[in-house]
């Protein structure tokens, strides 16, 4: 086998695991510097999405964020607790509720912020803007790619 086609063999298993410890990093990373308030996992990405789109269901955070229903259920819930969302009932679906972050929540979403930049940041490390801008731009292509697949 030439090394050109070892290295395309090598393809689907580089990838694969380069998106995985990405993945498990940013979760990590996120996990550590959230943790003084409660904040774990998805619950991160549903506020920013509610902070986004005040008013907004967990229907749509599902399909917008493309988060499994369960999770977004129960990390919903726990940003109730919290303090950091409040529910109102949709008076034009009384089946959905709308999502609005509380004073409280407000006051998380700069820090959240502050932390995805930072780990942005780090990921960008020694890239130049241009290999940045490509870097998303491939990614970007990857993901409708699949979704034009699937």
């Amino acid at each position: 086998m030439n090394t050109e086609n070892r290295e395309l063999s090598e393809y689907p298993r580089m990838l694969s695991r380069s998106i995985s410890y990405l993945h498990r990093q940013k979760i990590k990373f996120m996990n550590a510097r959230l943790k003084d308030y409660g904040i774990i996992g998805a619950m991160y990405i549903i506020m920013l999405s509610v902070a986004r789109n005040p008013g907004t269901s967990q229907d749509a955070i599902v399909t917008h964020m493309n988060i499994d229903k369960c999770t977004v259920a129960r990390r919903t819930h726990k940003l109730v607790d919290l303090g950091y969302i409040r529910k109102d009932t949709n008076e034009a679906d009384r089946r959905q509720n709308r999502l609005f972050l509380t004073e409280k929540g407000e006051a998380v979403i700069p820090v959240i912020r502050e932390a995805l930049s930072l780990w942005a940041d780090t990921m960008a490390e020694g890239l130049t803007s241009e290999e940045e801008k490509s870097l998303v731009e491939l990614l970007e292509k990857v993901v409708e790619n699949y979704a034009a697949n699937h």
